[in-house]
């Protein structure tokens, strides 16, 4: 896991970090974000320090220190709490569209061992629209976590992710991208914003480098803004070939029996996210990625790549 231009910034001096739910999925590039921001004093939870995982032995490999606990065990957590003075959370429980009823279960004891830990920041990875009574239940339930945090009196920063653009990593798009048409419920010129994980990362620890100016903020976030006439644009760059925009008719989740997904997708289709990316990309110059970026970094276009490669 080095750092992409392979310089190594200075150490920041914010204590040891502790960061949970990052080891699966997309987690490393979370983590990346840190590193590249100098925070290296990492701490990550796992239930179980298995090195033959890639996730894991990259993590390890990059200096961060690996501790085994369970979130659904609170006597686990206080020994990883230990000598921690930040706490990055990016989730309890796999994302999925349908929320796990442990999440907010899970936020409790997180909650009860960082007041015990009298930790000084806790950065929440949350979902743009969380405030806004969406009516989309794992996109409530990261509100619900909001309030156990802060009902905690736990000093903190909600960072309100919008979509990230890994997925349309995911099996069920990126093939068809690749041959050409890009299959995406929403209409043709409706904005979408979008961010990746690693500036979560970079931004995460930004805001923990800056608590001060940070500390009970809410922060939607997005790098970028596009419709997905214009994603597809950009696909078609980068492919070097014409991708074109396939605006699929949401009922078909409903036949497919993806209540949950329907209702996400007609939430992005009559409101969705309202992040200010002009705004967020003036307060924090050169962390936010573009799309165009993203897809010439994570080389969008090889085929012999999948989202487990990112």
């Amino acid at each position: 896991m080095a750092l992409d231009n392979g310089q190594i910034p200075q150490q920041a001096d914010v204590g040891k970090v502790l960061l949970i739910g990052v080891t699966g999925g997309t987690g490393t590039n979370v983590v990346k974000g840190f590193l590249e921001q100098g925070i290296r004093n990492l701490r990550a939870i796992t239930r179980k320090i298995d090195l033959n995982r890639s996730s894991l032995l990259k993590m390890s490999n990059a200096g961060v220190e690996l501790v085994e606990a369970n979130l659904d065990d609170e006597d686990s957590l206080s020994p990883a709490f230990a000598d921690i003075s930040a706490v990055y959370c990016h989730a309890t429980t796999a994302d999925a569209a349908k929320p796990d009823p442990r999440e907010v279960e899970r936020a409790k004891r997180v909650a009860q061992a960082a007041k015990q830990a009298e930790i000084k920041h806790l950065v929440y990875n949350s979902a743009g629209g969380a405030d806004r009574k969406s009516g989309i239940s794992h996109i409530e339930q990261k509100y619900k976590v909001e309030q156990v945090f802060k009902e905690a009196g736990l000093p903190t920063t909600m960072l309100r992710a919008c979509l990230f653009m890994e997925e349309f990593w995911k099996q069920y798009t990126r093939p068809s991208i690749l041959k050409g048409v890009f299959p995406f419920s929403i209409q043709p010129d409706k904005p979408i914003h979008l961010i990746t994980t690693k500036d979560m990362g970079r931004i995460a620890a930004y805001v923990i480098k800056n608590s001060s100016q940070y500390i009970g903020k809410e922060i939607e976030l997005a790098g970028d803004v596009l419709t997905p006439k214009q994603m597809a644009a950009e696909f078609s760059k980068v492919q070097r070939m014409t991708v074109v925009h396939k605006e699929v008719a949401p009922w078909i989740f409903l036949l497919l029996f993806r209540k949950d997904l329907f209702n996400l997708i007609q939430w992005y289709r009559h409101k969705g996210y309202q992040a200010n990316v002009q705004h967020l990309r003036a307060e924090f110059p050169g962390l936010l990625t573009t799309f165009s970026e993203f897809l010439e970094e994570t080389n969008w276009a090889d085929p012999q790549l999948t989202y487990e490669n990112l």
